[in-house]
């Protein structure tokens, strides 16, 4: 049995699922030892395109190398892959990028280790995390690689990302309901109605309440049927630009911590305002998951995020 290093790449499409068949398409004629996590990286040549997700996959074989990229090419027809333009974005693109069998040299058809893999820090990202003692060149391993290329361009999305996983988000879901019914509970034990006159808190919780509730309604407009409490975006839905979105990227959580906040100053609560605090925190983490989440499913979210 032969390994081979294999670098996946994809920024047309539905790019993650494209990676997954990918990895199904090797397993059935291959040994699949080992995936990276996931990546995203800037496009390195070509036209101007969206971000590539890429990782490696490290795979076991009686077949040759040229048999292997025969194999390669057939599951990136499967895909849809257009050979129009050179370096040009694709639904998905396979390289042999090494091997700890025999070197091989048949330009143009295939070179391994792949000529460029010492230049492509993502190729050697996900690759070392993998196998770092890759031969990607003359006497050069990928761990040895890695620190001589350019830093930047590279971002860790998912560490395990092969099979779709729902728990993650709905652990989050439950840490956040968990956050909802303490505030409650304080509301029930330390709140009360205002007696006779409103004072200054008071009416400053009532103007944030009503900020929060509408912040609600309007993300929940916007976001349409595209609206879940869990962190990884709904299927088949479209990222949302308009209403809030087009100032904010987390405009509902940002309102409901208004809400829950408002309520607490208007009933006088200092424990659920406390806890609103540690609402707004949990909010903050669970967006950064989400954002990962949201940068895997839409080619264009990382664009978006550097500009809202």
């Amino acid at each position: 049995m032969t390994r081979y290093a294999l670098a996946l790449g994809s920024n047309l499409g539905d790019r993650v699922d494209h990676l997954r068949a990918a990895l199904d398409a090797l397993a059935n004629k291959t040994e699949l030892v080992a995936v990276s996590p996931l990546y995203e990286t800037e496009p390195v040549g070509g036209p101007e395109q969206e971000p590539f997700l890429n990782a490696v996959a490290i795979v076991e074989t009686q077949l040759g190398g040229h048999q292997l990229l025969r194999l390669a090419h057939e599951i990136e027809r499967v895909r849809g892959r257009q050979r129009e333009v050179e370096w040009g974005p694709r639904t998905l693109d396979i390289d042999i990028v090494a091997t700890d069998g025999e070197a091989i040299d048949d330009p143009p058809v295939l070179v391994v280790p792949h000529p460029r893999a010492t230049e492509r820090r993502f190729v050697l990202e996900p690759l070392v995390g993998v196998w770092p003692d890759a031969p990607v060149g003359r006497g050069v391993t990928a761990s040895e690689a890695l620190p001589r290329t350019p830093p930047g361009g590279v971002d860790l999305l998912a560490i395990e990302w092969s099979r779709e996983r729902r728990w993650p988000g709905r652990l989050w879901v439950a840490g956040q309901l968990v956050v909802f019914a303490a505030i409650g509970l304080a509301y029930v034990i330390e709140g009360s109605m205002p007696d006779g006159r409103v004072g200054i808190g008071r009416l400053i919780g009532a103007l944030l309440g009503l900020v929060g509730l509408v912040g609600m309604a309007w993300s929940a407009r916007s976001l349409g049927a595209g609206l879940t409490a869990v962190p990884e975006p709904a299927s088949g839905g479209a990222m949302i630009v308009s209403g809030p979105y087009r100032w904010v990227r987390h405009p509902m959580y940002t309102s409901v911590v208004l809400l829950f906040a408002g309520a607490a100053l208007f009933l006088g609560s200092t424990s659920a305002l406390a806890l609103s605090v540690l609402l707004l925190v949990y909010f903050w983490l669970k967006s950064r998951y989400e954002e990962r989440q949201l940068r895997i499913a839409y080619p264009s979210y990382r664009f978006y995020r550097d500009r809202v």
